[in-house]
């Protein structure tokens, strides 16, 4: 996310088979080059490292003094030669072209800096991605309802062409895209700033990815100030509790959110992963079996991680649809617990092997990064969707405070000092909260840090919280 709006990716399958060998060959040819003129940028940018890198930061205009040349003046005087000649090198490839693949190099760069991989000077091995930056100028997005091949094309630029056929204007290569009423959607939510044109060795496939700019309005409202605490959890996808000025839940603002549909599932795929897992351990099974076996296994287990991402995707959708209703009563503030070092509690051999499989399965923070993502998509801003550390929150009673509780089991949750009783996850939805409001109503530092992003907070930015002071 960013400041001028959130950045997100569409991918859209090119219908290679139906378009002309022509128009294929062509496209393998663009890219090609093009990963040949990133290759010698990357080249160049290792072997001068200490005249234009500072910093760990390419600077670009010094790596453009070593590769390419100017015949217009500019703000800058002409450079009739260089040191490492690219145009000279690549003749069929413009100007723009050269300095979308000098972006790319320097990207590559960067990455590889950041990941403290050794340099690698041959780098990218692989097809290269086909940058376009610029929408109506150096691609175009056109739709054609009574084309029969396809409804959607888009049209890149194509310049291999133009010196040879003497012309000033640079050709357009059409391309035909399998693209779904869910693509059009996708790409109708947001501005195109610029797309990628990728090939997929395993697969054999190419495909466009758009990358789309949204500026939402920002989220802001007059009502009374609200944190809605959020309890993660394995059974019960989450348990949501709303703390108002009030000082009293309402139990129509309590949600228990579960999909008993999908787990059935999961349980289904991991009891026949299971089963091929007994089947594989035993010693007596020929080599072709055993081949098969795995290729089986392999197979459920990609399925597997598809249902579990779908399932995540759809309860959290469920959760901001929500959130965002709430939104529209109060001033609105989410905070989600975040269960620490919970991996490292459930070690092997702690004798409860089954909650440990199912702990080392949860994927809590791939929830509640979606959460974030899913609100930022709508205008809210990164201080209002908070993760926090939720340690002790389900052994603390929220009522009067106290330690002295007790779980005759799961959901059952005891105070022996007040005698309140309720659901343990609600009650830990409760604490989680009432923590965000401690925080800063007594506040012991400056900020507040958020577990997912790292990020800290001014407590200056949660100037509406002394509403809910009888909270404490």
């Amino acid at each position: 996310m960013t400041r001028s709006g959130v950045r997100t990716t569409v991918r859209v399958k090119i219908k290679t088979k139906v378009i002309t060998m022509r128009k294929r060959k062509k496209l393998e040819q663009i890219t090609g080059r093009d990963t040949r003129i990133i290759k010698q940028f990357i080249k160049v940018i290792y072997h001068n490292e200490d005249h234009i890198v500072s910093n760990k930061k390419v600077n670009k205009a010094k790596l453009d003094h070593l590769t390419l040349t100017t015949s217009k003046k500019n703000k800058q005087p002409k450079r009739l030669s260089v040191r490492h000649d690219l145009k000279k090198n690549f003749p069929r490839c413009s100007q723009n072209e050269l300095q979308e693949c000098r972006e790319n190099a320097v990207a590559i760069y960067h990455s590889q800096q950041v990941k403290n991989t050794l340099p690698s000077k041959e780098a990218p091995t692989k097809k290269a991605p086909r940058t376009q930056l610029e929408h109506n100028r150096r691609f175009i997005l056109a739709c054609s309802p009574s084309n029969t091949i396809a409804r959607w094309w888009v049209g890149i630029r194509d310049s291999l062409d133009t010196k040879k056929n003497k012309t000033s204007k640079h050709e357009k290569l059409w391309l035909p895209l399998a693209c779904s009423p869910y693509h059009e959607y996708k790409i109708h939510q947001g501005k195109i700033k610029a797309l990628e044109v990728l090939y997929y060795t395993k697969k054999k496939e190419w495909w466009v990815h758009f990358i789309l700019l949204h500026v939402p309005d920002k989220y802001s409202s007059p009502r009374p100030p609200a944190v809605l605490g959020i309890d993660l959890g394995i059974n019960k996808r989450a348990v949501s509790a709303l703390l108002t000025p009030k000082g009293t839940i309402n139990r129509h603002e309590i949600r228990f959110w579960s999909d008993k549909t999908r787990k059935k599932l999961l349980k289904e795929t991991e009891r026949k992963v299971a089963k091929l897992q007994k089947i594989l351990a035993q010693s007596n099974l020929s080599c072709g079996k055993s081949r098969i076996l795995l290729h089986q296994l392999k197979t459920l287990r990609k399925r597997q991680r598809t249902e579990h991402k779908l399932s995540d995707h759809t309860y959290v959708n469920r959760l901001v649809k929500y959130i965002l209703s709430v939104g529209k009563r109060y001033d609105l503030y989410v905070v989600v617990g975040f269960p620490i070092h919970i991996r490292k509690s459930h070690y092997r051999g702690n004798l409860r092997p089954y909650s440990r499989k199912s702990v080392h399965k949860w994927n809590y923070r791939r929830v509640t990064e979606l959460l974030k993502f899913k609100l930022s998509l709508h205008g809210w801003e990164e201080h209002r969707i908070l993760s926090i550390n939720e340690s002790w929150t389900s052994s603390c009673c929220s009522r009067c405070g106290s330690y002295h509780t007790t779980r005759p089991n799961q959901p059952t949750f005891i105070c022996n000092n007040c005698g309140y009783q309720l659901n343990a996850d609600l009650n830990g939805a409760k604490n989680i909260a009432k923590r965000l409001i401690k925080y800063v109503l007594q506040p012991k530092y400056n900020s507040i840090k958020d577990q997912v992003s790292s990020k800290f907070f001014p407590l200056s930015s949660f100037c509406v919280f002394p509403v809910l002071s009888q909270w404490l």
